[in-house]
C-alpha cells in the first residue's frame, strides 16, 4: 500500500475518531442535563404531591382528613400555589392546566377584596362532621372559610386530582 494511502487511512481514521469523541461528549452532556432536570423536577415533585394530597383528603373527607383544619388547608393551597407558580416553567403545561381545574373544584377564589379563597366543600357531610369529628378544636369561624354552593360532584374532585397527579408524574419523567 503507498505511504499516501496509509497516511490518508490514518487522518481519516483519527477524523472519525474526533467526530465520534465529540457526539458522544455532547450526548453525555445532554444526558447529564436531563439527569439534573429530572432530579429538579423530583424535588418539585416531593413539595407539591403531599400538598395535593392534602387538599384531597380534607375534600374528600379521606385519610387524615380529620387533623386538617381549615386554616391549615388555605395555608397548603398558598403554599402550593407559590410552588407550583414558580416551577410552572420547569413542569409540564399538561400539568399546570390540570393543577388550575383541580384547584377550581375545591376552592373559590376571588371572593372579595382581600379575602381568602374559599374551600368549595361543607362542614357536614354523610362520612363526617367537621365540628365533631375533627382532631382539632373546631372554632364557629371556621364556617365562614367554606363556600356550599353549585359543589362538584366527588367523581369531579376524584377525575381532577388524578389528572393533576398523573401530569405531575409525566413531567417528572415517570411514564403510566
Amino acid at each position: 500500500m503507498p505511504l499516501w494511502l496509509q497516511i490518508l487511512s490514518l487522518l481519516l481514521a483519527t477524523g472519525f475518531g474526533v467526530v465520534l469523541l465529540i457526539r458522544l461528549t455532547s450526548i453525555d452532556a445532554a444526558l447529564w442535563q436531563n439527569r439534573r432536570i429530572i432530579s429538579k423536577r423530583l424535588q418539585i415533585y416531593e413539595r407539591i404531591a403531599p400538598d395535593l394530597n392534602r387538599i384531597y383528603c380534607f375534600r374528600r373527607y379521606l385519610g387524615y382528613w380529620k387533623e386538617i383544619s381549615p386554616p391549615d388547608l388555605i395555608t397548603t393551597k398558598r403554599r402550593l400555589d407559590r410552588e407550583v407558580n414558580i416551577s410552572r416553567h420547569l413542569l409540564s403545561e399538561e400539568f399546570y392546566r390540570a393543577y388550575l381545574d383541580f384547584m377550581g373544584l375545591t376552592f373559590r377564589t376571588f371572593t372579595g377584596q382581600g379575602e381568602d379563597a374559599k374551600i368549595r366543600a361543607v362542614v357536614v357531610h354523610d362520612l363526617g362532621d367537621r365540628r365533631i369529628h375533627a382532631a382539632y378544636p373546631w372554632d364557629e369561624g371556621f364556617e365562614w372559610m367554606f363556600d356550599a354552593e353549585d359543589l362538584p360532584t366527588d367523581y369531579q374532585i376524584d377525575e381532577a386530582y388524578m389528572m393533576a397527579m398523573n401530569g405531575l408524574r409525566r413531567c417528572v419523567g415517570l411514564r403510566d
